[in-house]
C-alpha cells in the first residue's frame, strides 16, 4: 500500500482528526503501531486517545522500542549492544593494539567515540549483517584513504567480537528485519502510524518501506513546521520503490481535540549584560505571577489559590536553576529541575580522572620518561583532600598544600607517605571526637584511595569513596542542594563499581580499558529549591509560584495549557545555534548511502518553540543578553528574528531593555529588598588610621615584667634600604607579606645556592692551607669549587623549602645549574687579582646578638662577606647573582656638577639609591672595632664578575693588576669633593634615622614621582592603579 503523508496543524496532543484516522486504523487492521520520537509525547498520545476510546487497539512506541519488540519476535536471539558497552568494547581493542596497528588513528577517547557512533549507524554497511559475515559473504567498501581502512577495520573486528558474544547492534538488527518483514509481515506490524518524528532514520527508511511493500498500511503525520521535510521523505520513500500520497489532514480548521486557550503575543526582553542576567530573569518570573495573580484576584472561590505555575525554557536548564534558585526563594517562589549528572562532571568523576592521571605522570617521572615538574607540586592532591569524598577537612587540605608546594624535593614515596599522615591524623582525630560530632563516623580515605589507583585497583578506589559519600551528610555537599548531590555522587559510584565489576566481566574487557568510558556514565537527579522569608530565613510553607527549570526539547511535548506562564531564557545564537551534523561520521554515511531524513535545524526550532509556546495558558516571554563580559555583541537566535518580526508587523511595542547599573539589586539574591545603606568614612589612599600607626613598628619588651618599656625589634639593613626607597613598597613587602608558598626555581633560588657555595669554598680554603684565592693557587681553589658545587647542590636537595633551596626538576633546569659553575669559576679568577691585602674573615656573619645600634634602631642581620687586612681594615661584601652591579657604584655627593654647579649633598635628603652595605659597614664598625673602608656588592653572574660600591680613595684601582678593586674609579673623597669614607657612613645614617622617624610617624605613601629618590626607585607594586578617594 502507499505511505500516506499528512500534514497537521496538532500540536503535542492528538487532535480529533488524528484521533479518528488512528479509530479507522484499528478497525480495518485489528491494531496500530503508533510511533513517536520520546515516552513523554507516547504519554500525551496515550492519554489523548483514551478519552477518545481508542487506547486498547494502540501499540506505543519509539521507533527505538518498536525495533526492540520487532526483534524479540522475529530476531536470532542476540542482546543489543548498548552504547556503554560499545565503547567499552571499542576502548578495550584499542588498548590492546600497538600504536602502530592504529595509525593513522590516535589512541584516544574521541576516537573511541567515533568508532561508536559509526558502528551504531553504519556497522552492516562496513562488515554487512551476522548471516553475511558467518558465510563470508560480505560486500566491503572500498576505502578512501589509509585513515578509512583503519576504520573499516576496527569496524570489522567489533563486528566479529560481537558475534563472539552473541550481541548485536541495532542497525544490523533494522536490516535483518527489514529483510524479515519483507517476507512475512506479522499481524502487529500491518498499521504503523508515525508522529511527530523529526529524524527519520535509514534503519527506520528501511523498517517502513518494508512494511509498505508487504502490504501493510503506514501513515506519517508532519507537523505544519515539518513541510520542510516533506519532499525529502518522499524523495526517500521514491528511492525504496515505496508508492506514496501527500495530502493534509482534515481538522475541522485545525483546531485540536482540547483547545488551549490561544497563545499571548510573546513579550521580549534585552538584558544590556550578564551582570543584570539572574536579577532581570527573576524579576521577570515575579512580573508574570503577580499578573497572573491579579488576573484572578475577582476569583470568588473562598479556597487558597494553588501556586502559579510558571516555566522556565533554558538550553541550559539546570545551570540557570542553580543561578536562580536563590532569588526566586528569597521572593517566595519554590524553583526545581531535572538534572542529568554525567560522571565526568560530578565530584567523583573529576577527583577519580585528575587522581588517575597524576599518578600516571608521576611514574613516568620514576621511569625516567617525564620530568618531576610534570606532576609537582601535585594541586590534584590538593583538591581530592578538599572534596568532600576523601572524609578530609579543609584545615588538612591546606596543611597538605603547603607542605607539597614547599618543597621540590618531594618524591613519590615522599607524598604517599604525607597522604598517609594526613589520614592517621583524622582518624585519630574523628575517634577521640565526641558522638555529636557529625564527622565522627565518615572514614578519612586521602591515602586508601591514592594508593588503590596507584596499584591499578579502580574498583577498591571507587569503594572507599563510596564508604565516604555515604557516611557524610547531607550539608557536606551543598546548602541548597546537598541531598540531590549526595544522592548523584552515590547513584554515580555504585553504576560506575557496577560496571567495572560486573560490565566489563560479562563483555570479557579489561578494567583498566572500561575506566576511560566512566567518563559517559549519567545518573537522573531532582533538584528542589524552597522558598524562604528573607529577613527570617524560614522555609515558606505556601510559595506565591512553583518555577519548573527544562530544556527547550522536553517544553515542546508539554500538555498545552499546562502552565500560568512561560519564559524563554538566552534565547541567543549560542544556545540555539543552526548547524548541520559534520564531520568522519556525516561523510561516511553519505559514501555507505545509509543516510536518512532529518528535519533542518532552523525548522526543528520553529517546531519546538511553537509548541513549548502552547505549554502557556497566559503570558509568554523571551529573553536574551545582548553583551557578553567583554562587551562583544551577543546575537539573537533565528527563532527570536522570526518572532519579533511577526511582533513588528502586529504593531507589537519594542522590547523592554534593562541595563547593568543597579549594582546591588544585581548581585544581592533577594534584589537588595531589606538592606540598610549607611555612609561611611574612608582613609585617604596610602594613610593610615591613628589607630593603626602604633602597630606599623614591631615592638618588643626590653627587659622582664609587663612594665618593661617597649622598643623596636631588631630590623634589617634590607629593610631599611625597602623603607627609604619607597614607604609604599616596603608596606606592602614586610606588612602585607603578599607572598607565594611555592618553592621556586628563579633568581633567588639561585643567589642563596651561590651563597653557600662561595660561604662553603671560603671556609674550605683555609683547612688547605690557603687564606685566600691567589693567581698563584687559583687551579687548586677551582678543583675545590667543583667539589663543594656538587655537595651544596646534594645539601639544597634536602633543605626545607622556606630556606628557598634550589632543587632542579626537570632537564632544562640541570642545565640552567649547570652554568651556575662556570660563571662562579669566572668569579674565583676575578676574585684572585681582587683586594690582595685581604682575605675573607667573616662568612655570612649574624651579629642579632651583638646588639648594634644603628640610627637609634636595634640592628640585626647577616653579611654574605667580611674581608679583613693585617691592618684591621675590613671590605664589607654583599653578594648579587645578577650580570652586572654598574648601578650600585656611588660617587663623592659633595663633588659639584661641573654645568649646574649643584652638588647631590645639597638636597637635604640625600640618601644613596642602595644603603645595604652602608649599613652594614657602619655595623661592623660598632660591632667588631673594625675599620671598614669599603661596602661593595659583587656580581657573580653572567660571565662578567666585578666589585662596584662605594670604597675609600686609597682601595681604588690605580693600574690593571694592583690588587685592588678592578674597574672601580671613584672613591670617597672623589676628585674636587670633601666627603671621606667615614663621613659618608656618617651622614648616610642621619639620613635614615630621619627616614625611620617617618615611619614611625606612620608615613607609608608611595614615593614622590617627582622627587630624585624616585629615579632610583625599583618599585614592585603599581602604585597609578591605587583607589581614588571620591565622596559622592
Amino acid at each position: 500500500m502507499p505511505v500516506r503523508i499528512y500534514t497537521t496543524n496538532a500540536g503535542a496532543d492528538l487532535s480529533d482528526a488524528e484521533s479518528a484516522l488512528l479509530a479507522d486504523l484499528i478497525a480495518r487492521h485489528g491494531r496500530a503501531v503508533l510511533l513517536a520520537p520520546t515516552f513523554a509525547e507516547l504519554d500525551l498520545c496515550r492519554h489523548d486517545a483514551a478519552e477518545a476510546g481508542i487506547s486498547l487497539g494502540i501499540d506505543y512506541k519509539t521507533p527505538a522500542s518498536w525495533l526492540r519488540s520487532l526483534w524479540e519476535l522475529l530476531g536470532d536471539g542476540r542482546g543489543f549492544v548498548d552504547n556503554l558497552q560499545r565503547q567499552m568494547l571499542f576502548s578495550d581493542m584499542i588498548a590492546r593494539r600497538d600504536d602502530a596497528d592504529l595509525q593513522p588513528l590516535s589512541r584516544s577517547q574521541g576516537t573511541v567515540r567515533m568508532l561508536a557512533r559509526m558502528a551504531r549507524d553504519v556497522l552492516p554497511g562496513v562488515a554487512g549483517t551476522g548471516a553475511e559475515r558467518c558465510c563470508d559473504n560480505v560486500c566491503k567498501p572500498k576505502p578512501k584513504s589509509d585513515a578509512e581502512a583503519r576504520v573499516f577495520e576496527l569496524l570489522r573486528a567489533y563486528a566479529g567480537g560481537l558475534d563472539r558474544r552473541d550481541m548485536v547492534e541495532s542497525c544490523e538488527a533494522a536490516d535483518i528485519m527489514a529483510g524479515a518483514l519483507t517476507d512475512s509481515l506479522p499481524a502487529c506490524t500491518r498499521a504503523v502510524c508515525v508522529r511527530g518524528v523529526t529524524s527519520f532514520t535509514y534503519s527506520l527508511l528501511e523498517l517502513l518501506s518494508a512494511v509498505a511493500n508487504n502490504g501493510g498500511e503506514v501513515v506519517v503525520l508532519l507537523a505544519r513546521e515539518q513541510a520542510a521535510m516533506r519532499e525529502e521523505l518522499a524523495t526517500a520513500l521514491d528511492a525504496r520503490g515505496v508508492l506514496f500520497e501527500v495530502a493534509p489532514l482534515d481538522e475541522d480548521a485545525g483546531a485540536p481535540a482540547t483547545a488551549p486557550k490561544s497563545v499571548a503575543r510573546p513579550a521580549f526582553v534585552e538584558v544590556a549584560g550578564p551582570h543584570a542576567r539572574a536579577r532581570v530573569y527573576a524579576d521577570v518570573i515575579d512580573k508574570m505571577v503577580k499578573a497572573h495573580k491579579e488576573s484572578n484576584v475577582n476569583d470568588a472561590a473562598s479556597a487558597p489559590a494553588d501556586p502559579v505555575r510558571v516555566l522556565v525554557v533554558s538550553a541550559r536548564a539546570p545551570q540557570l536553576f542553580g543561578e536562580l534558585a536563590v532569588r526566586l526563594a528569597a521572593r517566595h517562589v519554590a524553583a526545581e529541575t531535572t538534572e542529568f549528572t554525567a560522571f565526568s562532571q560530578s565530584i567523583v568523576g573529576r577527583q577519580f580522572t585528575a587522581l588517575a592521571n597524576l599518578i600516571e605522570r608521576m611514574k613516568a617521572a620514576d621511569e625516567g620518561a617525564a620530568s618531576k615538574t610534570e606532576w609537582w607540586p601535585a594541586p590534584e592532591l590538593t583538591d581530592w583532600i578538599y572534596s568532600p569524598l576523601s572524609g578530609a577537612d579543609a584545615a588538612s587540605a591546606r596543611t597538605f598544600d603547603k607542605n607539597m608546594r614547599l618543597s621540590r624535593s618531594k618524591t613519590t614515596a615522599g607524598v604517599k607517605s604525607l597522604l598517609q599522615s594526613v589520614q592517621g591524623q583524622i582518624r585519630g582525630a574523628r575517634k577521640a571526637a565526641s558522638d555529636e560530632n557529625w564527622f565522627k563516623n565518615v572514614p578519612c580515605v586521602v591515602s586508601d584511595v591514592f594508593q588503590a589507583l596507584w596499584r591499578d585497583k579502580p574498583v577498591t578506589a571507587l569503594k572507599a569513596m563510596l564508604a565516604a559519600a555515604e557516611a557524610l551528610p547531607d550539608r557536606a555537599f551543598g546548602g541548597l542542594d546537598g541531598q540531590a548531590r549526595r544522592q548523584a555522587e552515590t547513584a554515580l559510584l555504585r553504576h560506575a563499581i557496577d560496571i567495572l565489576m560486573n560490565e566489563a566481566r560479562v563483555l570479557d574487557v579489561s578494567q583498566t580499558a572500561t575506566v576511560p568510558v566512566l567518563d559517559g556514565v549519567r545518573t537522573k537527579v531532582d533538584k528542589r529549591s524552597a522558598a524562604y522569608d528573607y529577613e527570617t530565613y524560614e522555609v515558606d510553607r505556601t510559595p506565591r509560584a512553583q518555577v519548573r527549570f527544562v530544556s527547550l526539547a522536553d517544553a515542546s511535548v508539554l500538555r498545552p495549557g499546562g502552565y500560568d506562564a512561560v519564559l524563554f531564557a538566552d534565547v541567543d545564537l549560542d544556545s540555539y545555534p543552526l548547524s548541520h551534523e559534520e564531520g568522519p561520521l556525516a561523510t561516511l554515511t553519505a559514501e555507505l548511502r545509509r543516510d536518512g531524513v532529518s528535519l533542518e535545524p532552523a525548522a526543528l526550532l520553529r517546531v519546538r518553540f511553537g509548541r513549548a509556546m502552547q505549554a502557556a495558558s497566559g503570558p509568554v516571554a523571551l529573553a536574551r543578553v545582548t553583551h557578553d563580559r567583554q562587551a562583544r555583541e551577543c546575537y539573537p537566535a533565528a527563532v527570536w528574528t522570526e518572532l519579533r518580526a511577526h511582533a513588528e508587523a502586529a504593531g507589537a511595542a519594542k522590547p523592554t531593555r534593562v541595563g547593568e547599573g543597579d549594582i546591588i539589586a544585581d548581585f544581592d539574591p533577594a534584589a537588595g529588598e531589606g538592606l540598610r545603606r549607611e555612609r561611611v568614612t574612608c582613609e585617604a589612599p596610602q594613610h593610615l588610621s591613628d589607630e593603626a600607626i602604633p602597630y606599623l613598628v614591631l615592638r618588643r619588651r626590653d627587659g622582664e615584667g609587663e612594665n618593661a618599656p617597649l622598643v623596636p625589634r631588631l630590623t634589617s639593613a634590607s629593610q631599611i634600604e625597602a623603607y627609604s626607597t619607597c614607604p609604599l613598597c616596603w608596606f606592602v613587602s614586610y606588612r602585607v607579606k603578599p607572598q607565594s608558598i611555592d618553592a621556586g626555581f628563579g633568581n633567588m633560588e639561585k643567589g642563596n645556592f651561590v651563597h653557600d657555595v662561595l660561604e662553603h669554598l671560603h671556609a674550605r680554603l683555609p683547612q688547605e692551607g690557603m687564606e685566600r684565592v691567589t693567581p698563584e693557587n687559583l687551579p687548586r681553589a677551582q678543583e675545590l669549587l667543583r667539589e663543594v658545587f656538587d655537595e651544596t647542590l646534594a645539601e639544597h636537595a634536602g633543605k626545607r623549602g622556606t630556606e628557598g633551596p634550589l632543587v632542579p626538576l626537570s632537564a632544562v633546569e640541570e642545565r640552567q645549574v649547570a652554568e651556575i659553575l662556570p660563571q662562579l669559576e669566572g668569579v674565583l679568577a676575578y676574585e684572585s687579582e681582587a683586594l690582595a691585602p685581604f682575605a675573607p674573615r667573616y662568612l655570612e656573619f649574624a651579629f642579632n646578638e651583638l646588639k648594634v645600634e644603628y640610627a637609634g634602631w636595634p640592628l640585626g642581620g647577616r653579611i654574605d662577606r667580611v674581608d679583613v687586612d693585617a691592618e684591621n681594615r675590613a671590605v664589607v661584601i654583599d653578594y648579587k647573582h645578577r650580570t652586572g652591579v654598574e648601578e650600585f657604584k656611588l660617587a663623592d655627593p659633595t663633588v659639584h656638577d661641573e654645568e649646574s654647579g649643584a652638588a647631590p649633598i645639597d638636597d637635604p635628603r640625600w640618601l644613596p639609591p642602595h644603603t645595604q652595605t652602608l649599613i652594614y659597614a657602619q655595623a661592623m664598625r660598632r660591632a667588631l672595632d673594625l675599620d671598614t673602608r669599603a661596602a661593595l656588592y659583587f656580581s657573580t653572574k653572567g660571565g662578567k664578575p666585578a666589585l662596584r660600591g662605594a670604597a675609600s680613595a686609597e682601595l681604588l684601582e690605580e693600574e690593571r693588576g694592583d690588587g685592588r678593586i678592578p674597574g672601580l674609579k671613584k672613591g670617597f673623597p672623589g676628585e674636587g669633593g670633601s666627603m671621606d669614607f667615614d663621613a659618608l657612613l656618617d651622614r648616610v645614617e642621619a639620613g635614615i634615622a630621619e627616614r625611620l622617624r617617618e615611619l614611625e610617624a606612620g608615613n607609608v605613601a608611595a614615593v614622590d614621582p617627582t622627587s630624585a629618590q624616585a629615579a632610583h626607585a625599583r618599585c614592585s607594586y603599581n602604585h597609578e592603579g591605587t583607589f581614588v578617594r571620591r565622596d559622592v
